[in-house]
C-alpha cells in the first residue's frame, strides 16, 4: 500500500509571539527540515500543510522540495490543513504529525502505520484514555467526506472526523513505550520554557 506523511505547518504560534515554530532550529536543522527526512525513509510521500502563499514562500527553502498544501479556509485551526492534505495525498493511508513535534521516532510511526492497516485509523491513546490524533494514522477514503462534513457542520475540533470513523484503533502508550521508551515522539515545543529545556532556538 501507498503510504504517505503530512507535517501540520500552518500555525500561527500564537503562544509563542506568533514565532514560525517550523523554521525554529534544531540539532543543526530548522525543526520542519528535520521531520521531513525522519518521514522520507518511512513514506512514500510528505506532504506540507501552510496556510497561504506568505508562508509557502518563507518555508520553501526549508520544505526539501516537497509538495505544500495550502488552506482553503482560514482560522478554522488544524481541520483546515488536514483537509488539504487530504485531498492532495496520493497514500491510502496517511501520517498525521505537527511541525512543533521535532523528535518523531521513526519507529513509531512504522508502527502506527501497522497498527492501521486494515482499519480505519490507528491513534494513540493517552493515559486518561483521550485519542493524540497529531500521531495517528488515517485511511483517507472513509476520513476525507468526515472532515468535510465537520468543517462544513461547525464541528471544527481535530478529532470531530475520527469520531466518525467505524473502525479506529486505539495504541496504548505502554505499546508505544516498547519502540519510544522515552516517549519523546509526543515532545512538543509550546512555551518559551519548552524551547529553553529542549535547546532549540
Amino acid at each position: 500500500m501507498t503510504l504517505s506523511a503530512l507535517i501540520l505547518a500552518g500555525g500561527r504560534g500564537r503562544r509563542l509571539g506568533n514565532v514560525e515554530k517550523a523554521l525554529m532550529n534544531c540539532e543543526g536543522k530548522s525543526v520542519l527540515e528535520r521531520t521531513i527526512n525522519i518521514l522520507d525513509d518511512i513514506v512514500d510521500e510528505v506532504l506540507v500543510s501552510v496556510r497561504d502563499e506568505g508562508q509557502e514562500k518563507e518555508f520553501k527553502a526549508h520544505a526539501c522540495g516537497k509538495k505544500m498544501v495550502l488552506d482553503s479556509y482560514s482560522d478554522i485551526g488544524p481541520l483546515a490543513g488536514i483537509l488539504e492534505g487530504f485531498k492532495a495525498t496520493k497514500g491510502e493511508y496517511i501520517f498525521v504529525t505537527a511541525c512543533d513535534m521535532p523528535f518523531i521516532d521513526p519507529k513509531v510511526v512504522e508502527f502506527m502505520f501497522q497498527c492501521a492497516e486494515g482499519h480505519d485509523a490507528a491513534v494513540p491513546l493517552r493515559p486518561d484514555g483521550s485519542m493524540e490524533p497529531l500521531c495517528g494514522v488515517y485511511r483517507v477514503e472513509p476520513m476525507l467526506p468526515l472532515i468535510e462534513r465537520s468543517i462544513s457542520s461547525g464541528k471544527r475540533f481535530i478529532l470531530a472526523p475520527v469520531f466518525e470513523l467505524d473502525d479506529v484503533v486505539g495504541v496504548e502508550m505502554e505499546n508505544i513505550r516498547e519502540v519510544d521508551p522515552q516517549l519523546k515522539t509526543f515532545i512538543n515545543i509550546n512555551t518559551f520554557d519548552d524551547i529553553d529545556e529542549l535547546n532549540i532556538c
